[in-house]
């Protein structure tokens, strides 16, 4: 699933605020589902989910194909307002991070108004990698709570994308946990993140929602 020279970039520490250098390039774990096909189409335009709940969060596994070229999928994946969970965001912000390490860092502070009014911080880091020798081309991201409400305890993900050519192969893993989450609640964010890539890589407007 992930050619090895997007898997040598890489570790982490924590604790309750989060500094860039705290959340670290690569997965969050392995997924073992397999790229969706068709009979007629090896690469459908399409997604495939799994999820479930540890003891400590709701975690969701999404794996699809974007019939896109693997840099405007990369161009969509760092847009900040494609990961923002835009069904409960009242309101969002973003700021750029220094960081270099990465291609790509930013922070997106976002607001939820219902029940109550809460705000948290979300950092983003994106990198860009090709090799050479293998003629592959992919990326990493990662995004996590970095500050704000005690609500959202933990909220953390990863998205890798392998260039295969014809279009691009998308891993995405969400761990959430809020005093009312469920693993439907992280399958919900990734099937939005994902149309949302798609969307942004073909070029046409954000998803909406009522």
């Amino acid at each position: 699933m992930l050619a090895p020279f997007l898997a040598s970039v890489f570790a982490c520490t924590g604790g309750e605020e989060l500094s860039p250098d705290d959340i670290a390039l690569e997965p969050l774990e392995e997924v073992t589902l397999d790229s969706p096909t068709d009979d007629d189409d090896p690469t459908p335009e399409r997604a495939v989910t799994e999820s479930g709940a540890d003891e400590d969060w709701d975690w969701a596994h999404l794996r699809g194909w974007v019939k896109a070229d693997g840099a405007d999928v990369f161009a969509a994946i760092t847009d900040p307002d494609v990961g923002v969970d835009r069904r409960e965001m009242a309101e969002w912000t973003s700021a750029k991070v220094e960081d270099d390490e990465v291609d790509v860092a930013y922070v997106v502070n976002n607001v939820v108004t219902d029940p109550v009014t809460v705000d948290f911080d979300v950092t983003w880091r994106h990198v860009w990698a090709e090799d050479d020798e293998s003629s592959t081309a992919g990326s990493v991201s990662v995004w996590a709570k970095s500050a704000g409400t005690e609500f959202i305890p933990l909220l953390e993900g990863s998205a890798v994308t392998v260039d295969e050519g014809s279009a691009v192969d998308v891993v995405l893993v969400y761990h959430l946990d809020t005093f009312d989450s469920t693993p439907e609640d992280a399958v919900r964010y990734l099937e939005d993140f994902y149309a949302s890539i798609v969307a942004v890589a073909h070029g046409d407007a954000l998803p909406t929602y009522e």
